[in-house]
């Protein structure tokens, strides 16, 4: 029986998976990077800390499973999209990597779209609005601030296509990557030559585009003998990290839904055509799949949000990433629902859709002589739950049915976290029992190059099961009640915020 390597380039960590070809794992190793933050709004990381992290843990992966590690038939990929690597010719890096999380851009993307020609010529190339998040406005900076490092800038790389070009020496990416660039035309699946012209960005920086379910490479020598690899062994083009996590979950059909809670929140609905929102509240890109789109929403900081109370309250404890749910768990099993009056906007580094909003902060309202520690964690959980919820409506209203929801990501190993999702979504929800659904993707698709599965249908079939399922018939009075007061605190609050970003 085959093996497959599956990496996973987070936004705050990698995981490298060895599995079966029934999708058991055998084993992963995981290893985390700093989000480093020079200047307010910054949002970068060092390129090196990914590459070394791999070398580290294929290192240990073949240390433990000899046998196993050597009969890996392919190597599959996702990472964390519009992060970006410059590189110059000699493929040296030229700067920290600027990522998805990055504000920098916000004025130069406030004045792009306040240009009526500007937005109707940016949605008609790629059927989606500029937003700080996309690499193009981040490239854009760098050629107008730093002429220093741009006049070396020879190939931009988005994060995972920089770790396949260390291991195969070829540099080519996907179209749900391209998508995330605002380069792309999302209805032709090419690259967008106006939109090339309309930033100023050569068209040589950016690499060729093909199908995610593609052996771009082989494992060179040198990234041989530095991992441990075979030489020779096939690398997968593979895709976006919410690509893989959707397709590992079973997403297939159109239709089809999943939500991700990790660092940030994604909504996913499945299509046979592009779906495009002229107001400007949903994402529409290319799926890692053949003639397959999907519908996002996206928060900036979902499960980061937890994330974020914990090392901003928590650091002295001794707290692992394994446990950290449970504890919390047992923190907050007392606190009812609606915490108290308590209300969490989680907005820590702007907002996503639906509002495309950079300035955008994060807000506890509902303040008492009664709150504790409890409310604020139970809190966070309950407005990040509200968040997708607006994401979800947001979707709904172009006319997509959503009647089941499958969910993966960290934040659902809490079942108190996973019933208030329940709860406020008022929808079925049923969580898959693999935990590594991306790295679960990325084997689907390594192996669907490689001829091991003829139907990726079939190999769902045989390696997703689902395992938890939360569905409350009645609706909660009290989130009932909460929503409509978070929806109105945002749009209280946002003349506030960018005052206060001023």
């Amino acid at each position: 029986m085959s093996r497959f390597l599956g990496i996973d380039l987070g936004t705050t960590g990698l995981k490298v998976a060895l599995l079966t070809e029934t999708g058991r794992l055998v084993g992963s190793e995981h290893c985390e990077y700093p989000i480093l933050s020079p200047q307010r709004g910054y949002a970068e990381q060092d390129p090196k800390a990914w590459w070394n992290g791999f070398v580290a843990a294929c290192r240990k992966l073949k240390a433990k499973y000899p046998a196993d590690f050597e009969g890996i038939a392919g190597i599959g990929i996702c990472g964390q999209m519009h992060t970006q690597v410059y590189l110059d010719q000699a493929d040296q890096i030229l700067r920290p990597a600027i990522t998805w999380m990055d504000q920098r851009t916000s004025n130069l993307v406030e004045q792009m779209n306040a240009d009526d020609n500007a937005r109707e010529l940016i949605f008609k190339e790629t059927q989606n609005f500029a937003s700080t998040t996309y690499t193009a406005p981040q490239v854009k900076w760098v050629k107008d601030n730093q002429p220093e490092v741009w006049t070396r800038v020879a190939h931009v790389l988005v994060a995972k296509d920089f770790l396949k070009f260390r291991l195969t020496g070829e540099m080519i990416t996907d179209f749900a990557e391209a998508s995330g660039t605002l380069l792309f035309d999302v209805t032709r699946e090419a690259w967008s030559e106006q939109m090339f012209d309309f930033f100023g960005i050569p068209r040589a920086m950016f690499p060729e585009v093909r199908n995610s379910d593609e052996i771009i490479g082989r494992v060179t020598p040198q990234a041989a003998q530095l991992t441990g690899l075979k030489a020779g062994t096939p690398v997968v083009n593979g895709s976006s990290d919410n690509s893989a996590a959707a397709l590992g979950a079973g997403m297939i059909d159109a239709g089809q839904v999943t939500l991700i809670i990790g660092t940030a929140g994604v909504i996913s609905v499945c299509s046979n055509k592009p779906l495009s929102d002229p107001q400007n509240r949903t994402m529409n890109w290319h799926y890692c799949l053949r003639d397959k789109w999907v519908t996002l929403g996206v928060m900036q900081t979902a499960g980061e949000s937890l994330n974020w109370f914990k090392n901003a309250f928590d650091q002295d404890e001794v707290l692992s990433s394994g446990d950290i749910f449970e504890q919390y768990n047992q923190v907050i099993k007392n606190v009812p629902d609606g915490s108290a009056g308590l209300i969490f906007l989680p907005y820590l580094n702007g907002e996503r859709t639906p509002y495309w909003d950079s300035a955008a902060r994060g807000v506890f309202y509902g303040v008492n002589l009664t709150t504790t520690k409890a409310h604020f964690i139970k809190a966070v959980m309950e407005g990040v739950s509200f968040g997708l919820r607006n994401n979800i409506e947001t979707v709904e209203s172009l006319g997509i049915n959503i009647n089941q929801v499958r969910a993966v990501g960290g934040g659902l190993k809490s079942q108190i976290w996973l019933d208030i999702l329940g709860k406020i979504l008022h929808k079925p929800i049923v969580t898959v029992s693999v935990p590594d659904t991306a790295n679960l993707g990325n084997i689907l698709l390594c192996g669907h190059a490689l001829g091991i599965y003829p139907s990726l249908k079939d190999a769902i079939a045989q390696t997703v099961t689902t395992d938890k399922r939360v569905s409350f018939e009645t609706s909660s009075e009290v989130y009932e009640r909460q929503y409509p007061i978070f929806l109105e605190l945002y749009d209280q609050l946002k003349g506030t915020f960018r005052r206060s970003a001023a």
